[in-house]
């Protein structure tokens, strides 16, 4: 059995995907209320402290008051793996002392680098969003790769970005987009730095062939724990998509826009000003090409009354007059055309849906995937995916929330902030093969599965 620690712990992907390989966690830390409660509930054997700085620092708001090396050694259990879901904040172009590590001071991977320094424990896996490989964040990436260096680790300064959609159910993969980076480092190691690549098994899985009603419930399943009625659109809602549903259906073209239809924009001449953006002055004229080529049918939509209040659609609040269809791969033509097939967000910029294979990112606000009744027997209407199901999608169960007694709306933002627990797992099993290997914990069909694609993993 290898040890590991988790910081930044959230409600415990990290610990679902080590403990699956064999690991005990001997130390967490959250600072979030909500996710010690589930955290807790969830593995109430392990040591949780609610802040990190009540490790390394002596005045928990003093950045120069870090304790000693010795120090936090001695308030560290001994570990082989360290694991951080860090926050992520602007690093200082110059540190107040010399080395490297002093730039970050002020952040909380500053901290994590004491605990490495202390300890220096065989591994580091880190995750962070993928916007901290862009350009903007280019000294923070840098300064943290040289950091890891400067204290013995081997670590790829290209970032792995790796989402479960692309990467198949046997490895830890899930419908769901959700990129995100990962550091692997590995102390005075002789191996190649882990880089994994996004296009890895490109070659080998389709993620538009997902099935996602493999981790959907019936609504007799729901109903046995909760109210269906509470994951039910409400009345304004259910009239919305009937009104765009209608056009779907109904409308005599075979290929609908891939653009977002405004339907203020429906119009014989686009209102196009000189000083708009490119991107606007664009989809201006396409809708009034759409609307050129389908007038006497969207003119008669448009007369059309929905809902208990017989509302127009020009009645609908602005963000449900604006329409993305993203379904052409699942509907190539007009036959069988429904949003009840397909998934979709109520956006602050539209109703947008895709076709029912893989789901949008789970987000920590009110954008919760909807699902269309034809998805999945027993479903008999529109409805929210369920904390249960959202869980299923990052590796997790999801009656740990029922069992803390939390609920949904906190449910909801814990797992749009939680690490995926199967892509964890995925990547230790390269970062830590040779500790797994001693330990049996070592998948051999995951490894034989992966020698055809060792060529993509190393590019």
């Amino acid at each position: 059995m290898f040890k590991f620690i988790d910081l930044f712990a959230g409600i415990g992907g990290f610990h679902v995907a080590l403990s699956e390989l064999g690991g005990e966690c001997v130390l967490a830390c959250e600072f979030d209320n909500d996710c010690q409660i589930v955290y807790k509930s969830t593995f109430p054997n392990t040591k949780l402290v609610s802040n990190i700085r009540e490790i390394t620092r002596d005045e928990i708001n003093n950045e120069d008051s870090v304790k000693k090396t010795k120090e936090i050694r001695e308030l560290v259990p001994d570990h082989d793996v360290l694991c951080a879901g860090f926050p992520c904040q602007p690093f200082s172009k110059s540190g107040k002392q010399h080395g490297i590590t002093d730039k970050t001071r002020g952040t909380l991977f500053f901290d994590i680098m004491q605990i490495i320094k202390a300890k220096h424990p065989k591994y580091v896996l880190l995750e962070n969003v993928r916007n901290l490989t862009g350009p903007k964040h280019v000294e923070t990436w840098a300064l943290i790769i040289a950091s890891l260096r400067e204290e013995g680790y081997t670590v790829s300064e290209n970032p792995t970005v790796l989402s479960p959609h692309l990467i198949p159910e046997e490895f830890g993969g899930a419908p769901q987009v959700r990129d995100r980076v990962f550091i692997a480092a590995e102390l005075n190691s002789t191996n190649e730095p882990v880089h994994i690549s996004r296009e890895a098994f490109k070659s080998s899985h389709d993620p538009h062939k997902w099935d996602i009603s493999k981790f959907l419930n019936t609504d007799l399943e729901i109903s046995k724990n909760k109210k269906i009625a509470s994951y039910r659109l409400k009345n304004d809602e259910l009239m919305w998509l009937e009104a765009w549903d209608y056009l779907v259906m109904n409308i005599d073209q075979d290929v609908l826009p891939g653009f977002p239809i405004w339907i203020d924009a429906l119009n014989t001449t686009p209102t196009i000003h000189k000083d708009m953006p490119q991107w606007k002055k664009d989809i201006l004229t396409k809708n009034s090409n759409f609307y050129k080529e389908n007038s006497k049918f969207i003119n008669n939509w448009l007369k059309k009354k929905w809902g208990i209040n017989q509302q127009l659609i020009t009645d609908f609040p602005m963000s449900r007059q604006k329409f993305e269809w993203q379904a052409r791969k699942q509907f190539p033509s007009r036959e069988n055309r429904t949003i009840k097939s397909l998934v979709l967000q109520m956006r602050p910029s539209g109703i947008r849906v895709k076709p029912a294979t893989y789901l949008p990112a789970l987000v920590a606000i009110t954008q919760t995937s909807i699902i269309g009744p034809n998805i999945k027997n027993g479903i008999d209407n529109f409805r929210k995916i369920t904390p249960f199901e959202a869980a299923k999608l990052q590796g997790l169960d999801g009656s740990i929330f029922d069992k803390a007694d939390v609920v949904d709306s906190v449910a909801y933002k814990q797992l749009g902030n939680s690490v995926n627990a199967g892509v964890v797992k995925y990547v230790c099993q390269k970062l830590m093969k040779s500790t797994l290997e001693q330990l049996d914990f070592y998948e051999s069909d995951f490894e034989q599965t992966l020698l055809p694609l060792e060529e993509n993993l190393a590019s």
